[in-house]
């Protein structure tokens, strides 16, 4: 293999791999700042517009998102419940 070849191919695996770091990253940065308004619009309302079911409803999506994210990335597909 030539010195040129060489460069080509090791630039190439360099980009994939600077990828893989790159784009996870981003998306947690993301997701991060969702979590972040999510949190402050709940603390930002006044306590009597937190009904139980609303409150329910929002831990519940809380819980249901963990589960998608931390399931894939153990390579697992979340079961739909019925």
């Amino acid at each position: 293999m030539s010195t040129l070849e060489t460069a080509v191919v090791f630039t190439a695996v360099m980009f994939v791999l600077s990828g893989l770091i790159v784009l996870p990253a981003h998306l947690c940065n993301d997701t991060l700042a969702e979590a972040q308004n999510a949190v402050e619009d709940v603390l930002s309302r006044e306590e009597d517009d937190m009904s139980p079911e609303g409150l329910n409803t929002f831990f519940t999506g809380i819980s249901e998102n963990y589960r998608m994210i931390y399931g894939a990335l153990l390579g697992e597909v979340p079961d739909e419940e019925e």
